[in-house]
């Protein structure tokens, strides 16, 4: 009979006969699992026999078990019934407890999970690269003046989103804010928050909507975890939460992780110590760290979470307002429509997430600006300085969003960072003002109403001790379910009203100044003040918008140096002044020009201190009176009268030789 070479031969030439032999070899094979018991090494040490399990025998029975099942089976590996039946063998002849073999098969199955997971996220975010990828003249055009306003346009759009701007605009700084890097004390700068609202009022609608324009590498959504899952995911990739939002689903989830997310926002960091099997079995101290820095919103119904937890976060509440059903109702409706068509967000997406990677490669951002009064004051808010550091924490990101349109300057360090202006805290402090006023007094819209409506009652009957949920419902004109809802917090936590025998009353001494909504926004310096305060420290420091990128930039200018408050910024040597009247200086120094004018008297001043022409002094000083109406003409002016004296003294010095 012929030699064949395999059994597609041997087939082909013998057919059948084929079938039988194969199964008698079957028969007669030994099973891999068996022979890996024969061969355990005679070893008097545990340690080293359970080695050679983890080595030889536990991989055999996860491949088997991956093979049937899929790789997420593994995580249940011990609840197989022949798994099992093979730790028992491998138990009896390795003479080791079934408890320490399910340990090691648990331990080797999460091992192999995670690199699978993590294999398939790095290939996922480099074939994203490299099939996404967005020149930047595609994507330029999004990262100028008002990045904020237009995401939130987009993001609106592409999801169907009609109102909530404000909640949007808040969702996306504390998101893009976990992309900020780290104070020089080491603590996060990126705001955090929680969004209350009704159920099924769309507060994890908009945060998904947000997330979901932004690199994918930036967010970590989940509906519930562990904090054990958390610090073990460290073993296997260190990094997987730095410079990341992370977004839990529901509130249930971050009960379990209270712990966890108050040392990571305070610190941006977490550490656990724990017992841990070393590989040959033996117990041994670990520790866990987990590094941000990140940030998060924390949806919920609820009016309160861990108090401690609590003030590290901005208290956002995601209002009603009316006619929103009838809009969202009827956005719906439309995607019945038989001419409805969903549109192709991908390329937008694309062009969105490669201009805000862009940014990252400068964390840094600096606020010179050193005043006394530019900070919360307000002593009836304990947590007053986590307040504010969230704020600053929001124009930080606005800021960070801005960067192309903003200043930028070298630290000492030799990072850069970008300049903060006061367009940003302006930004940030409407921004809080609208959405965020509950971080301050922790209390609704609906709760006022309650507290007006039973204040009002009260007033009008005196001697009564107390009244029913329908009357104070009939009053503040909202629904008695809603009383109900609110009746224990006002109680328990906002202690502004009691219940009696008769039903519900104020405190004693309760009076709407305990509750107005003003009182939220008292000792926050306003966005005048700061503008204020700035334009005084720098008095030529040029508008947000000229960067290194700009025609006339040069990296040399003074107005950009903002490592000392007390940097002269007024001097412009008349040697400096160029013939276009830009800010390139000249050779001989790295100084220049300053383009834009912001304050006609100063220039006066600063013209004549310079000594230049009685004729520019004239000139200037003719422009104060109207000068937004003159404002266009006045820069061609500047440049002429510049090149004018820059002729004359060119000439005076040539002269003088």
């Amino acid at each position: 009979m012929p030699h064949s070479k395999d059994f597609a031969d041997l087939f082909a030439a013998r057919g059948e006969e084929a079938q039988k032999a194969l199964e008698d070899l079957k028969s007669r094979a030994v099973d891999g699992l068996e022979l890996a018991i024969e061969a355990i090494p005679d070893e008097p040490f545990k340690r080293r026999r359970l080695r050679y399990v983890r080595e030889n025998i536990i991989p055999l029975l996860l491949k088997e078990r991956e093979e049937d099942k899929g790789l997420a089976a593994l995580m249940e590996a011990t609840k197989d019934s022949r798994v099992l039946a093979a730790l028992d063998d491998v138990a009896e002849a390795m003479k080791l407890k079934p408890g320490v073999l399910k340990a090691a098969v648990e331990e080797e199955a999460q091992h192999r999970v995670m690199e699978a997971r993590n294999a398939a996220t790095k290939a996922e975010k480099e074939a994203e690269v490299t099939d996404n990828a967005v020149s930047e003249e595609v994507y330029a055009s999004l990262l100028e003046p008002g990045v904020l306003d237009r995401y939130v346009e987009a993001v609106a759009r592409m999801h169907g989103i009609v109102g909530d701007t404000n909640p949007l605009r808040l969702i996306t700084l504390v998101a893009v804010g976990a992309q900020l890097a780290q104070l020089p004390n080491g603590r996060p700068l990126g705001a955090s928050g929680m969004l209350i609202a009704e159920a099924g009022r769309g507060k994890n609608y908009l945060t998904d909507a947000v997330v979901a324009t932004l690199p994918p590498g930036w967010y970590l959504s989940f509906e519930s975890a562990s904090v054990s899952s958390l610090y073990y995911q460290v073993e296997h990739n260190p990094a997987f939460l730095e410079h990341r939002f992370a977004y839990p689903n529901e509130i249930e989830a971050v009960d379990a992780l209270v712990e966890f997310l108050r040392p990571m926002l305070s610190s941006g960091k977490a550490i656990k110590l724990t017992v841990n099997r070393d590989a040959e079995g033996r117990n041994e101290g670990q520790e866990l760290e987990v590094r941000g820095p990140i940030t998060t919103i924390i949806p919920t119904v609820r009016n309160k979470t861990d108090e401690q937890l609590q003030t590290r976060l901005l208290v956002a509440e995601l209002e009603d307002y009316e006619g929103r059903v009838k809009k969202h109702t009827g956005a719906f409706s439309k995607l019945l429509l038989p001419g409805y068509a969903a549109t192709d967000n991908t390329e937008d997406v694309q062009k969105w997430q490669a201009a805000l990677g862009s940014l990252t490669a400068t964390r840094r951002v600096v606020f010179p600006l050193e005043r006394k009064e530019f900070a919360l004051d307000n002593d009836g808010v304990p947590h007053g300085a986590r307040l504010w550091a969230n704020l600053l924490g929001l124009m930080c990101a606005h800021a960070w969003l801005e960067q192309c349109n903003r200043d930028t300057t070298e630290l000492g360090s030799g990072e850069q960072a970008v300049v903060a202006a006061p367009e940003d805290y302006g930004a940030a402090y409407n921004i809080f003002e609208a959405t965020s006023r509950r971080t301050v007094v922790n209390l609704s819209k609906t709760h006022r109403k309650i507290l007006d409506a039973l204040y009002e009652l009260q007033d009008e009957n005196s001697d009564s001790e107390g009244f029913t949920q329908r009357e104070i419902a009939e009053r503040a004109e909202v629904k008695q379910s809603t009383i109900s809802k609110q009746r224990t917090f006002l109680v328990t936590s906002a202690k502004l009203i009691k219940e009696t025998e008769y039903g519900l009353a104020l405190v004693k001494g309760a009076e709407p100044s305990w509750w107005l909504n003003e009182e939220a926004m008292r000792g926050f310096p306003s966005p005048d003040e700061v503008r204020r305060w700035w334009e005084e420290e720098h008095p030529l420091a040029d508008s947000p918008g000229l960067d290194e990128k700009s025609e006339g930039f040069d990296s040399g200018n003074h107005r950009n140096q903002w490592n000392h408050r007390n940097q002269d910024l007024a001097a412009i040597p008349k040697a400096e002044i160029t013939r276009n009247g830009s800010n390139k200086g000249t050779s001989a120094s790295s100084r220049g020009v300053i383009p834009v004018i912001p304050d006609i008297p100063g220039v006066v001043a600063n013209v004549r201190d310079n000594g230049l022409s009685d004729l520019a002094v004239s000139h200037y000083s003719s422009l104060e009176e109207g000068k937004e109406e003159k404002c266009d003409s006045l820069s061609k002016e500047v440049s002429n009268l510049f090149a004018q004296d820059a002729d004359v003294a060119v000439g005076e010095a040539e002269g003088s030789r």
